[in-house]
């Protein structure tokens, strides 16, 4: 397509492929670091990463939330970030303690019922 220092679509898809190399980059660093997670030493009796929660508040409302890592939040999917507010007021924690969690809207209580 003619001179390469003034091929506009040479350099669009040289950035493309700039930012792809960068993407699979992360992907290759991040699966380096679940690989290291050693499934058999989480304990089953707490909240954590991959557990699935399901909460009451003192209205009687109940919300299943299952935590996730920051980068698959889905808000509307019900899936709740580890490093939020009320995911990081749950780890740890048991069936039947109540948190006292404080977000940007105010503190919440919640209980865990499963």
């Amino acid at each position: 397509m003619g001179d390469l220092s003034e091929n506009a679509e040479y350099h669009m898809a040289k950035q493309r492929q700039d930012f792809v190399n960068a993407r699979l980059g992360q992907l290759k660093r991040r699966m380096a670091e679940l690989s290291l997670v050693n499934l058999t030493n989480i304990p089953h009796d707490k909240t954590g990463f991959g557990s699935t929660v399901v909460v009451t508040t003192p209205q009687g409302r109940r919300d299943r939330l299952p935590p996730c890592h920051q980068r698959r939040i889905r808000r509307l999917k019900g899936l709740i970030s580890t490093t939020s507010p009320i995911g990081r007021g749950l780890v740890g924690k048991r069936v039947g303690d109540v948190v006292t969690i404080v977000t940007p809207n105010g503190k919440r209580e919640l209980e865990i019922s499963s």
